[in-house]
């Protein structure tokens, strides 16, 4: 193993390589004067855990049209989906995350939790798997959520939440 303090480069040079969320650094590089609010710290967390998303205008506008969508018609949001899906740190679980936000009517979140409690098996998807499959996944996913929505009478707009703490107490940890 390679010691910092004794390595004859210079440390220095090596800021050339540092390219962690370039345009969010160079925001949070210049708060330091500021006065912080829940905001900036948000930002500064999303920052530390690689979480940071920014999203491109088209992908703004294309999701604050979400909310003309209509119960069960979760299928026409396919190119917003695949818009959000092309973002940089947004996979299924975030982008459903934003969907659901916007439009609780007509997307709920998929988690490893929700979809444990759902489907009795593991969460089937990675940050590899193929944009089709994952879209094909999570419209999958809505429709199953709609049936257990009416068999069991639960207002579909909490059922990931109702999953999430069903499956914390009857399966455990994932």
């Amino acid at each position: 193993m390679k010691l910092a303090k004794e390595w004859d480069g210079n440390l220095t040079d090596l800021m050339t390589e540092y390219s962690f969320q370039p345009e969010l650094t160079r925001k949070l590089d210049g708060v330091s004067n500021q006065s912080f609010d829940q905001p900036l710290v948000n930002e500064i967390v999303l920052w530390k855990v690689n979480r940071y998303a920014p999203l491109s205008q088209s992908t703004f506008a294309a999701l604050n049209e979400l909310s003309k969508i209509e119960t069960g018609k979760h299928k026409e949001s396919e190119s917003i989906l695949k818009s959000l899906l092309r973002e940089p740190g947004v996979d299924l679980p975030m982008a459903s995350t934003l969907l659901r936000f916007k439009n609780p009517q007509v997307f709920q979140i998929i988690d490893r939790h929700a979809y444990r409690a759902l489907y009795g098996e593991d969460y089937p998807l990675y940050s590899a798997s193929g944009l089709d499959n994952k879209i094909k996944v999570y419209f999958k996913y809505l429709d199953d959520l709609i049936a257990l929505s009416q068999s069991k009478n639960v207002d579909f707009k909490i059922l990931d939440r109702v999953l999430y703490v069903f499956d914390k107490q009857h399966n455990g940890k994932l």
